[in-house]
């Protein structure tokens, strides 16, 4: 019974694909086949790192979910806000699931490549917002994600304080994350994008 529901799914999303002029649609059930079809996104780090060696690869807006029929959209804004904000994002993810990942390639020597990006990623998620997505889909809120996370969820954040007291009065699940990260994490002192002159 799975594999029929699976099977009507496929066959809706490549009538879909072939529609829009989709081409090499490829799935399979065959597990040698299924790893190398999955090899192209696990390449995508690595070729990440090949695009300029002058820029690195950096997660400073990640992980983002929106509604379904909004991913083509949202990997066009990503570009859009990209080249508007002078830097290079890429868009990549998970469309059955609804979730989009992002890297920022940049370089981190430069003060402005960091204003760049952080008015870039403040737009990406007022986009996200706007659509009804959510700040994170799979890899939790930390310090990346904390400003919008907050702003999302602007309603519900004493309930969540009152809950973490609760839970842990004395701080040490993940401190120093979420409700107690840095207004500016991305160079905060100690983090792994700091700046260093």
């Amino acid at each position: 019974m799975v594999k029929e529901a699976v099977d009507y799914e496929i066959n809706k999303m490549k009538e879909i694909c072939t529609k829009n002029h989709g081409s090499d649609i490829t799935t399979s059930y065959d597990p040698k086949e299924r790893a190398k079809i999955f090899m192209g996104r696990k390449k995508l780090f690595p070729a990440l790192s090949k695009y300029d060696d002058n820029l690195s690869s950096t997660s400073l807006a990640d992980d983002m979910a929106v509604p379904y029929s909004k991913m083509a959209e949202m990997a066009g804004k990503i570009h859009e806000v990209a080249e508007k904000n002078n830097i290079i994002m890429t868009a990549y993810g998970h469309c059955g699931s609804g979730c989009m990942h992002t890297k920022i390639l940049m370089d981190t020597n430069r003060e402005d490549q960091w204003a760049s990006a952080k008015k870039a990623i403040t737009e990406i998620y007022e986009y996200v917002r706007s659509v009804h997505g959510t700040t994170s889909a799979e890899h939790g809120i930390g310090l990346s994600k904390a400003e919008s996370f907050k702003v999302e969820k602007a309603d519900s954040l004493k309930l969540l304080q009152t809950i973490k007291q609760a839970l842990d009065p004395n701080n040490i699940l993940n401190p120093g994350k979420l409700m107690q990260a840095p207004e500016d994490w991305v160079t905060a002192t100690g983090l792994r994008y700091a700046v260093h002159n």
